[in-house]
């Protein structure tokens, strides 16, 4: 009998409490003889063995701390696009380095980080496998016959296929980390695998594609459009403060009918079988359970007809739309990421008094991005949020009911002596995931009776089905500043991803927070300073990658101002965009190699902030901020911008002169005030470019 090999203390894996810096039972792999390698503890449940290093499968579940992870599992038998396996007998050298640098990356890390995730592992396995099947079809059978010229070779191989650069550049940076780890490994890659001339891997991987700044460093997520997102979360809202309460009431109706005729079904099954019968079903409660389900009383149809449904199916569907929609408010008014939203459980909104008096809303969950271990983290949300959470507690209900049978009946099962040791591993680790998922806020039920957090996957379709359902198709109109113009067209449906809604809320944010009154402020009414403020405290729970995410994007929309005002036939209006008009034609020739970057560097020494009827870029001696109030201190203050985003205002500006104007009890002093602001307004909109035949002022009536 082989001893198993370990050292160090175990990880406690349980209740899904998992560090996510790499576990002490990992072995420096150089120590173990090659006849004990296949028996090299990788994973491990509770104390119990869930993977070796010779399994052609390895299962690191127990250490995937967030929720909408449900399993992570190498699968060594992959079959590539050539019908080849690593598992071949022809492609042993191949597995065995494979298996040996992903175990190293993971215990090791590399020379850029000291700890890996094994989200990242994953991820990491799948960059490696689309150069383990170059390999394959280029004969290469070891990591160390491979050249810096093969690796140029691969890298323009990878460049001229469908995948994105960032895609690229990330597979050709976990070769050279293979490069690295290689006084660890026995196959080593020998040479520095990119030659001094090609320009490392972000110039590979960009190949001759756009320059950098305008193509992979740029946020590749898509920001929801504004009309669309209205529409999405308005038909959220519909359903969760207009339908939700009949939904759950037929639900609770029809799980009573269902009962009631199981139970019939079952005293109907007693009486004409008392000592049990031989069935093809696993057990005779399934069969009475089929019985039954076949079974359709008037009762159940009569509910349905009440509440518009002809099948039951239509019923199902509306309730996945209700859970979709809890999850699209959640995610649209919080800015929380996937993993963030599948770890909510019941009761994680919250009021709290602040340090000023006021009352404010939040979402407690975890955060798992960028932090070392999973850490407790607060999101500030609007007050429909809470009923989002009530709603989403209520439907769950039955989800955790059936949790909580499920753990109770695998505990019975995992006391059986009898039980063989992978069968005991297996009902372990499913009784650790009902544990995690039994107070999950979102939950999602799979095949076979199994329930968890709504993940990746489940969000994802029901975020299709939901788009489809409230008819979110995209128009002329929703394709301003879209990147991606080949993946989204007119006249078909938004492809929605749970992650737009973080890029998306710090966009809007962004655009509050710099000031333009034209974008959800009442929607976003509960992010202001006050908002700032706490979530900038040191000593705040709140989640403060978001406030960098936001501070990110309003950064990038203030450079993507700077870079309209550069433009030499941009029309600016304001003593401030007269300055810049004078300086972008002063005759000096003068050449930027990127000018997203110039404005980016330009806007470092500068602050930008919206008034609704200009842009602001004073910081300290203006006027005090009067020009918020008063439009035409903006027209001379040499620290205001008005360009072409402010037309539609002024022109309401000057409309709003002329139809006080026209008012018969106008008395001098206002009337001249009038008339200021609207010779102001018809300058301002002819700087624009945009001039309007001035305005006849009616003779003033006597004796006023």
């Amino acid at each position: 009998m082989r001893i198993p090999i370990r050292c160090g203390a175990i990880d406690r894996c349980s209740r899904g409490k998992v560090m996510a810096r790499p576990p002490t039972h990992l072995v420096d792999l150089a120590r173990v003889k090659a006849k004990d390698l296949p028996f090299v503890v990788v994973s491990l449940q509770d104390g119990t063995v869930v993977s070796r290093y010779g399994d052609v499968l390895w299962n690191l579940s127990p250490y995937a701390a967030a929720k909408n992870y449900q399993r992570i599992c190498m699968v060594f038998s992959y079959r590539f696009k050539s019908g080849q396996r690593l598992t071949d007998p022809a492609n042993a050298p191949l597995l065995a380095s494979v298996k040996r640098f992903l175990y190293t990356r993971w215990r090791v890390g590399g020379e850029r980080s000291n700890s890996v995730s094994v989200s990242t592992l994953l991820s990491n396995w799948s960059q490696l496998r689309k150069l383990v099947e170059w390999m394959m079809e280029e004969g290469i059978s070891t990591f160390s016959a491979l050249t810096p010229e093969q690796c140029a070779r691969f890298a323009t191989h990878l460049a001229e296929s469908d995948l994105h650069a960032s895609t690229v550049a990330g597979v050709l940076t976990l070769i050279t980390s293979y490069y690295e780890l290689g006084e660890h490994l026995l196959d080593r890659i020998p040479q520095y695998p990119w030659p001094l001339e090609s320009g490392g891997t972000t110039k590979l991987a960009r190949a001759g594609r756009q320059p950098r700044f305008q193509s992979w460093k740029q946020a590749q997520t898509a920001v929801i459009p504004q009309r669309l997102m209205s529409k999405l979360v308005s038909t959220a809202l519909d359903y969760i403060e207009n339908r939700s309460e009949a939904l759950l009431s037929l639900r609770d109706q029809l799980s009573a009918c269902e009962t009631y005729r199981f139970e019939q079904a079952r005293r109907t099954h007693r009486e004409m079988y008392p000592d049990g019968f031989a069935s093809v079903c696993e057990s005779e409660e399934k069969y009475i359970r089929l019985k039954a389900y076949h079974r359709h009383p008037t009762e159940e149809k009569r509910l349905l007809a009440c509440h518009g449904y002809e099948r039951r199916k239509q019923a199902s569907v509306d309730l996945l739309h209700l859970r979709t929609a809890c999850y699209i408010v959640c995610a649209a008014f919080s800015g929380m990421r996937d993993s963030e939203l599948a770890s909510l459980e019941v009761g994680c909104f919250i009021k709290r008094k602040g340090y000023d008096g006021e009352t404010f809303c939040w979402l407690k969950g975890t955060t798992y991005k960028l932090m070392s271990e999973p850490t407790p983290s607060e999101w500030m949300v609007p007050e429909i949020v809470g009923k989002a959470v009530e709603v989403a507690t209520r439907l769950g209900a039955p989800e955790r009911a059936i949790i909580d049978g499920r753990i109770r009946a695998m505990e019975r099962v995992a006391k059986d002596r009898n039980l063989d040791e992978p069968s005991r591993i297996k009902i372990k680790m499913e009784i650790d995931r009902g544990r995690r998922n039994r107070n999950a806020l979102l939950l999602s039920y799979k095949h076979r009776g199994r329930v968890s957090a709504v993940g990746r996957d489940s969000a994802r379709k029901g975020l299709w089905t939901f788009t489809e359902m409230a008819g979110l198709r995209v128009e002329q109109e929703d394709l301003d500043g879209i990147i991606h113009r080949d993946r989204i067209r007119c006249g078909e449906l938004w492809p929605i991803t749970p992650h737009q809604f973080r890029r998306t809320f710090a966009v809007y944010v962004a655009r509050h927070v710099l000031g333009d009154i034209r974008y959800l402020r009442e929607h976003f009414k509960h992010w202001s300073l006050d908002m700032a403020l706490y979530y900038a405290r040191y000593d705040s729970p709140a989640d403060r990658s978001l406030m960098d995410h936001i501070i990110t994007e309003r950064d990038e929309l203030q450079s993507l101002i700077v870079q309209s005002w550069m433009h030499p036939h941009t029309n600016l209006s304001g003593d401030g965009g007269r300055r810049i008009m004078a300086f972008r034609s002063r005759g000096e020739l003068k050449t930027v190699r990127d000018m997203r970057d110039f404005c980016r560097k330009l806007g470092e020494s500068v602050f930008i902030r919206g008034t609704g009827h200009s842009w602001c870029m004073a910081s300290g001696n203006g006027c005090g901020g009067q020009g918020l109030y008063d439009a035409l201190r903006c027209t001379s203050c040499g620290e205001a911008v008005i360009d072409s985003t402010h037309v539609d205002i002024w022109k309401g500006i000057r409309q709003q002169q002329i139809d006080v104007l026209n008012c018969p009890d106008l008395g001098m002093p206002s009337r001249q005030r009038c008339i200021d602001h609207l010779r102001k307004a018809e300058g301002v909109l002819a700087d624009l470019g945009n001039e309007v035949t001035p305005f006849k002022v009616p003779r003033m009536r006597r004796g006023y």
